[in-house]
């Protein structure tokens, strides 16, 4: 009986683990478009950066290349992002806000991504998949 209650345990906390449909899954899923989000700006990549925002930002892509081409402005050399998890609040079935937490390098300085007080970014799920809900953040608004 102890060896069958303890598999089920096993079980369970595998499901859960491989996010079985749970907030811990979501939670997961919206790490993954900050990293695509991130690397997206690394890689100066406005189509893959326009593809993590929803319809409700028009225009996605030439707003995402606006948002590079910002960001490239006031830096020069490696645009480096070390992410080492992300912050979810308020999380529903279709919505939730999440910040990064990690460290952004540029001009060879070293900075804690979340700092100065930086907001909450409002996501959607749409078709079963997180996007960024606007594209005001893009620009720090």
């Amino acid at each position: 009986m102890l060896l069958r209650t303890a598999g089920v345990t096993v079980l369970s906390l595998a499901v859960v683990a491989c996010g079985g449909g749970g907030p811990g899954g979501d939670e997961g899923a919206i790490e993954d478009v900050f990293r695509d989000f991130f690397q997206a700006f690394e890689n100066e990549d406005a189509e893959a950066l326009a593809s993590l925002l929803n319809d409700s930002c028009e225009d996605a892509e030439s707003r995402a290349n606006e948002a590079i081409d910002a960001l490239r402005d006031r830096v020069s050399g490696v645009i480096e992002f070390e992410i080492s998890g992300v912050d979810v609040r308020d999380l529903t079935d279709r919505t939730a806000e999440a910040v990064a937490r990690g460290f952004r390098r540029f001009n060879g300085e070293r900075i804690a991504l979340g700092a100065d007080g930086e907001d909450y970014a409002p996501l959607e799920k749409v078709d079963g998949a997180w996007k960024f809900a606007n594209c005001d953040f893009l620009f720090g608004s």
